[in-house]
């Protein structure tokens, strides 16, 4: 073999290498930013409080949580394919291979629109509101109007299961009314008593805003100090969910949620830091 092509087989032997390097260092840096970054899933319960904390934790810590809001059965299925790191806010699924912890409580406001002259209910009128027993506003000391009630579809959904167990079974089971209108998220249901003015809802208490108002229960406002107390019934559990295999990179965020910082953000929004 003659000096030119020896020179030529060893260029591209360099070559090679030099490319061959680029490559393990690019798989190398994008493996390590992938173990750098939590994905999150949330109930669009949750939602403002978890965007919260996320955005808190990222400001002091070199991983990068990312949070998305998506249907339960979506999420759970998310979580099973390892898709994403952590659900919060869902109802779980009965599953031996997924893990739930206790991060806080949240209250269920019931709202109207702002132009509603009620401002107090009890449980059972609450009731006959949903199963169709009390049809009119004027039964509750309000304008002759027709009440339209609002619930969400997803019976899965945190919040609507808490308020069929609480409300509308309670003391016994009974069917909506065939007047109930649905909603697919606690965006829809906001804006649905915001325009509707003999509209009634629920929401969590951390979506509250001036566009509508909460009602009193049973004489009891929503207030932190009514749900700690318990004198204020409607409150709902959020949890954390993930699976085994995850639980050693979720280490430290779960030591934020537990830490003062992570609990200050919590209480914001809920009335209870686990």
């Amino acid at each position: 073999m003659n000096k030119k092509n020896l020179k030529i087989l060893l260029m591209l032997f360099c070559i090679s290498i030099v490319l061959l390097s680029t490559g393990c260092s690019k798989n190398t840096k994008d493996k390590a930013k992938q173990s750098k970054s939590i994905k999150i899933i949330c109930e669009d319960t949750v939602l403002p409080m978890v965007s919260d904390l996320a955005h808190d934790y990222n400001l002091n810590n070199d991983t990068t949580v990312t949070v998305e809001s998506t249907q339960r059965e979506n999420a759970f299925d998310a979580l099973s394919s390892s898709n994403v790191d952590l659900l919060i806010g869902y109802v779980i699924k009965d599953n031996k291979d997924m893990k739930s912890e206790m991060l806080a409580y949240d209250g269920i406001g019931i709202i109207v629109n702002n132009s509603n002259k009620v401002s107090d209910i009890g449980n059972q009128e609450l009731k006959k509101i949903y199963t169709g027993s009390i049809l009119n506003w004027e039964t509750l000391n309000g304008e002759s109007k027709t009440i339209i009630p609002v619930a969400f579809k997803d019976i899965s959904n945190s919040v609507e299961q808490e308020f069929e167990t609480k409300i509308k079974d309670t003391p016994i089971k009974e069917q909506m009314s065939k007047d109930t209108q649905y909603v697919s998220s606690v965006e829809e249901m906001k804006n649905f008593v915001t325009q509707n003015k003999n509209a009634i809802g629920f929401i969590p208490g951390q979506w509250y805003n001036k566009e509508s108002k909460f009602l009193k229960l049973g004489g009891v406002e929503i207030t932190t100090s009514n749900l700690n107390n318990q004198l204020y019934s409607l409150r709902f559990p959020i949890k954390i969910v993930y699976t085994e295999e995850k639980q050693d990179k979720l280490k430290d965020i779960f030591q934020y949620f537990k830490s003062e910082d992570g609990k200050k953000i919590i209480r914001k929004y809920c009335i209870e830091a686990f």
